[in-house]
């Protein structure tokens, strides 16, 4: 009897600790847990369009499809928002944004994603 209440009282220890542990699952073991994405809309920079930086040096461009001229948002808007649903479906989340004007007359925005907990 004494042994019973030993184990038990071990295993629901067990079982309490690691209900907060917080493990991943085996599909976000081999992932950053931060992704930010750099959106550079200058005209002038040569290599325009998403900086993606996964961490560990993985990095990823996804360059606009047209030069910039007209209508450029339109499109980009859509390459970024697929890039967001692409990681929001790997299990990211955006958790925070931010912009400013670039030197060369355009704006660069910079996208913060976290592993969804």
């Amino acid at each position: 009897m004494k042994y019973s209440i030993v184990a038990l009282s071990a295993a629901s220890m067990f079982i309490g600790v690691s209900a907060f542990t917080g493990a991943k699952n085996e599909d976000q073991a081999d992932k950053s847990e931060y992704v930010l994405i750099d959106v550079y809309e200058l005209p002038a920079y040569e290599d325009k369009g998403l900086h993606i930086h996964y961490g560990n040096g993985k990095t990823e461009f996804i360059p606009y499809a047209n030069d910039m001229k007209d209508h450029h948002l339109d499109d980009n808007g859509d390459l970024l928002v697929k890039t967001l649903n692409k990681l929001s479906s790997e299990g990211y989340e955006v958790i925070s944004t931010t912009g400013g004007l670039g030197d060369k007359s355009g704006f660069i925005t910079k996208v913060f994603l976290r592993l969804k907990k």
